[in-house]
């Protein structure tokens, strides 16, 4: 037990480090004064800066003859007793408010297995252990395919869209799927994902993430039509290193000054909607910069096997608009420079400003409450198989395995959330 002497000197030294929390943050925002100064100073330099102003009375009907299309995608997992059924669904919000046509679609849509052999997303992995670490990996790929598949599905059905909209980065970063035996997807996920993506007797690496990803990434590139990720939040500094990085090739800024101002941000943790909150006003936004997604300056993220085809995986141009005083910038994604920037900016700040509170499209806002999987479904799901589990305990007479799935549909496994409190738990002798 601890003594009270000891609480005390706890409290003492936790008062200590909030004072000089307070005088860390007094010194952060004088490093962000000298870093936004750097930073307005290139953006000025290179007129990267635009006004976009926004007039409803005549933005509105000149944008609403527009079909444009809103993709995310939902996933929802339970982590069972003996199984770990995954439901994925992709889905469209698409409409033209000049023909007062609203669409939703949801063409991809399936329950795999994280578990079962034969009905699996990903080719079984023999060690339980890093089967273990793999599974929130393993559930990123599967959504990050899926809503690439959504957008190449709307590609190949030639609908005629003039503008599309995913709900998240249009490329992600690759470095959680490099590791090595990060499993490949099976035959039946890819054909249920990406139809599109035929090869005769693929091999492992043909089903692995970063080759199937690579293939629709080459024909969301080639769209018909614009393509952005739109992200609420940037928690990177992408932009702003890549654009120290240009000055300091040209020539335009020092070495010296590069390597401190890189070291600042790193030290301070200071991310681009930092910087841009400070920078940018109301209806402003930054023109796009094309980026290495994978890489950092010259230096590539994680080496892996993987490298020579991460290298093959295209730049994204990223840029960022600020919608009102009351939020941070959001983050733009496209893999070609926009050929009418203006006018693409300006309907995504005019349908930001739909949600005055939230400054996000909100067309992305629909289409990720209509595929979003409900609570209530995965609970349900959980008490039908808690059902199913006790009737079988209720007909087997081998106490054993009872014990162990009473255990788990009663949850009084040893868990954190299980721990005795202060006054309760008895301790035996």
């Amino acid at each position: 037990m601890k003594s009270k002497k000891t609480e005390n000197n706890l409290l003492l030294k936790y008062m200590d480090f909030s004072i000089n929390s307070s005088q860390n943050q007094s010194e952060y925002m004088n490093v962000m004064v000298n870093v936004c100064s750097t930073m307005l100073n290139l953006l000025k330099h290179e007129n990267l800066i635009i006004d976009l102003n926004y007039n409803p009375s005549e933005f509105w009907p000149k944008a609403k003859h527009k079909t444009v299309a809103f993709v995310d995608g939902g996933l929802a997992r339970n982590n069972l007793f003996n199984s770990s059924p995954l439901a994925i669904r992709a889905g469209s919000y698409v409409v033209n408010k000049k023909l007062k046509e609203e669409a939703f679609d949801t063409n991809l849509k399936f329950v795999l297995n994280l578990f079962d052999k034969q009905n699996e997303l990903f080719d079984f992995i023999e060690d339980e252990s890093f089967e273990s670490l793999m599974l929130t990996k393993k559930k990123d790929a599967a959504r990050i395919i899926t809503e690439a598949g959504q957008l190449v599905n709307h590609i190949l059905t030639k609908r005629k869209i003039d503008l599309c909209f995913l709900h998240g980065p249009i490329q992600a970063v690759l470095t959680p799927f490099v590791q090595e035996g990060f499993p490949p997807f099976t035959n039946l996920a890819i054909q249920s994902i990406v139809p599109s993506y035929k090869k005769k007797n693929m091999s492992i690496d043909d089903r692995h993430f970063i080759n199937v990803y690579y293939e629709c990434i080459k024909l969301i590139k080639n769209a018909p039509y614009p393509i952005y990720g739109v992200l609420e939040t940037a928690i990177s500094s992408a932009y702003t290193r890549n654009l120290l990085y240009a000055f300091k090739k040209k020539g335009l800024l020092s070495h010296k000054d590069y390597d401190e101002t890189i070291n600042v941000i790193k030290e301070y943790r200071i991310t681009d909607n930092n910087i841009f909150e400070v920078i940018l006003k109301k209806n402003q936004a930054l023109k796009p910069l094309e980026i290495q997604k994978q890489f950092y300056g010259s230096k590539i993220i994680q080496k892996s096997r993987w490298d020579e085809k991460i290298i093959e995986y295209p730049n994204v141009f990223v840029g960022f608009i600020k919608v009102n005083d009351f939020q941070s910038p959001i983050r733009i994604e496209s893999y070609n420079y926009p050929k009418n920037l203006v006018n693409d900016f300006s309907y995504i700040l005019a349908v930001s400003k739909l949600l005055p509170s939230y400054s996000y499209p909100v067309g992305l806002h629909v289409v990720d409450r209509f595929v979003k999987i409900p609570q209530w479904m995965k609970k349900a799901s959980k008490n039908y198989w808690s059902t199913h589990a006790l009737k079988s305990v209720m007909n087997n007479q081998n106490k054993g395995p009872n014990s162990l799935v009473l255990k788990y549909i009663s949850n009084k496994n040893r868990t954190w959330a299980n721990r005795p409190k202060n006054k309760g738990g008895r301790i035996e002798k």
